[in-house]
């Protein structure tokens, strides 16, 4: 079985499977485990992080509003390799290939594709649901025990993780510039670690907040979780936190109470290492580690 992977956390979720050597093509963004950046690379994005994130914000609204697309699909080296499955999601168009994009290209004259090709479209939101898909794909892929196994610890871990009320408000921010709460499974995580999340509910899209709301909550502590960044690269971030005048008499920021995390790896994709994102969110605030803290400079 020849399988492709255009998501992230699908990728992690097959090699956990024991996949990984059905994997034969996966996008550009799938880096983690480290042995998947020798697979053959089939996507690339129209956007890069060369930009400030007010210009990429603007380039994603624009792109999105006339109908632009925000990644390219190889599709020579897709018709080379003839999956047998293709997984993507059909989550947010703007983290990844979603599923419409990849039935668009199916239907392009370029395309070649066997008709009997199984398109698999992930779409958990919450823990929960991020479950489901690891079942879904063990079903899928006729690795129905594994897939239990894997929830069944995960379930484990979540368990032992939640087991603290510190009853302290964390706003984790998902984009700096302009501001971007962030959503889905990532409350969640908040409250996994013991923490009360001060503006998003589990399950809801991130979505542009304003100043004043940040105001109007006035957290304990915010978190930068920017999509797509990792640890050092957020932590940079900070300074538009702290050089904010509007915010300025927050308790989060005249307590330099400001973490920063590998989002890519602990928060923006929605596979099981949510779980340790959520394990880190709770070490971090709780032990006030300096590896995640953002000092005023």
């Amino acid at each position: 079985m020849k399988i492709v992977s255009l998501l992230p956390a699908a990728s992690e979720m097959l090699v956990d499977l024991g996949l990984l050597d059905n994997i034969k093509a996966v996008s550009h963004e799938c880096n983690y485990p480290e042995i998947l950046k020798n697979k053959t690379q089939l996507t690339s994005s129209n956007i890069t992080k060369n930009f400030d994130q007010k210009t990429i914000d603007k380039l994603v609204t624009d792109a999105i509003k006339n109908n632009i697309p925000l990644y390219n699909i190889n599709t020579d080296k897709l018709n080379q390799i003839n999956p047998d499955v293709i997984v993507t999601q059909g989550l947010c168009d703007v983290c990844a290939i979603s599923k419409n994009k990849i039935e668009a290209t199916l239907k392009n004259k370029r395309c070649v594709l066997s008709s009997s090709t199984k398109i698999i479209s992930l779409n958990g939101t919450t823990f929960d649901e991020i479950c489901s898909d690891v079942l879904m794909l063990g079903k899928e892929l006729n690795k129905e025990n594994k897939a239990r196994s894997i929830v069944k610890k995960a379930k484990k871990l979540k368990s032992d993780i939640s087991s603290n009320n510190f009853n302290k408000s964390i706003l984790l921010l998902e984009w700096v510039d302009p501001f971007f709460s962030a959503g889905h499974w990532i409350p969640e995580q908040i409250e996994m670690a013991g923490f009360i999340s001060a503006i998003g509910k589990k399950g809801e899209k991130s979505r542009k907040i304003s100043t004043q709301e940040i105001i109007d909550t006035d957290p304990d502590f915010i978190g930068i979780i920017c999509c797509g960044y990792n640890l050092n690269e957020n932590k940079l971030f900070s300074r538009n936190i702290y050089n904010n005048n509007q915010i300025n008499d927050l308790k989060a920021v005249k307590n330099e109470h400001i973490y920063a995390f590998d989002s890519d790896a602990y928060f923006s994709r929605p596979s099981l290492r949510i779980l340790e994102g959520a394990k880190q969110l709770k070490r971090a605030i709780s032990y006030n580690e300096t590896t995640f803290r953002c000092m005023r400079l």
